[in-house]
């Protein structure tokens, strides 16, 4: 004969239960408050876009919110958009035909809530995006240059004024090179075909002033082998740029788990916001999605 629960019974199953349920929205509520309000940032912008109720193109460093739908513009031709978010998602969203770019896409929710610093590191590298459209800078570095492996460093320059440069530098033969150096500050001009002799994993390299550099390192038939981008620092700067070892750690992680990620050039960027007084701008809610919009 059947045996009836008993009332401890049911009042523990409906105990758990109620757990269960508290605890999920524990989890579920956070994530989703945090799903709306994260912003993320546009990446390889093609095309005109725009975030669905706002008539404020998208540019190359601007702010996307998680969940936010995106619209392509009514010109002719592809489009184009990789949204790279703070949980370490990285979107790429493309149409060609009319009725394909119509329909719009919607940049998913975060998977989980996002660390602080994931937070700080791609604010920064938006607000120095936006800092840059208005800054010169020398030219940049040849097609043929950015084919060679890239890599991207912090320096803190000796009392000689120079600096001790590793990475992938450490996986060179030793032998004859040359090596282009440009600064990206105006103010000091290009050094081109300098002479190089590598004897051992580091290179000692003279530089005029602080500042952002890409030095580019060539083999004895003159092709590039390294491009490297890097901060020269004072001593006293040294803690400022103390985050970069970390940023390149989140930046694999992510790439590890999604793929995909342009972690040379985000770090580039990051080290350009690490060289400037970098803040938060008015394009920072620019493509927030409209209050109505669901």
């Amino acid at each position: 004969m059947p045996v009836s629960p008993t009332r401890h019974h049911l009042s523990l199953t409906r105990g758990k239960a109620l757990l269960c349920t508290l605890l999920c929205l524990a989890v579920a509520l956070p994530l989703h408050a945090a799903s709306r309000g994260a912003s993320g940032i546009a990446w390889r912008v093609t095309g005109i876009w725009h975030t669905a109720g706002n008539d404020l193109p998208i540019e190359n460093g601007d702010a996307v919110q998680s969940a936010s739908l995106l619209t392509p513009g009514g010109d002719t031709g592809s489009h184009s958009i990789t949204v790279l978010l703070p949980d370490g998602q990285r979107v790429l969203y493309e149409c060609f035909a009319a009725a394909d770019c119509a329909r719009g896409f919607r940049v998913p929710p975060l998977t989980r809530q996002p660390e602080p610093f994931a937070l700080y590191m791609i604010g920064r590298v938006r607000a120095a995006f936006v800092a840059s459209r208005n800054r010169k800078e020398n030219s940049p570095a040849s097609d043929r240059a950015l084919q060679a492996a890239r890599d991207e460093a912090v320096a803190v320059i000796d009392p000689t004024h120079r600096v001790r440069l590793s990475g992938l530098i450490a996986e060179l033969s030793p032998g004859h090179y040359t090596f282009d150096l440009r600064p990206l500050d105006p103010v000091y001009p290009p050094q081109y075909q300098q002479p190089l002799e590598k004897t051992s994993a580091f290179i000692d390299l003279a530089v005029p002033a602080p500042g952002l550099y890409i030095l580019t390192i060539a083999d004895a038939l003159h092709s590039p082998r390294i491009n490297l981008f890097f901060a020269a620092v004072e001593p006293a700067q040294a803690t400022r740029f103390a985050s970069f070892g970390r940023a390149r750690d989140v930046l694999e992680d992510w790439n590890g788990e999604y793929g995909g990620w342009p972690v040379d050039d985000f770090l580039r960027a990051y080290l350009k916001s690490l060289s400037q007084t970098a803040s938060p701008t008015n394009r920072e809610h620019a493509h927030s999605p409209s209050p109505t919009e669901h």
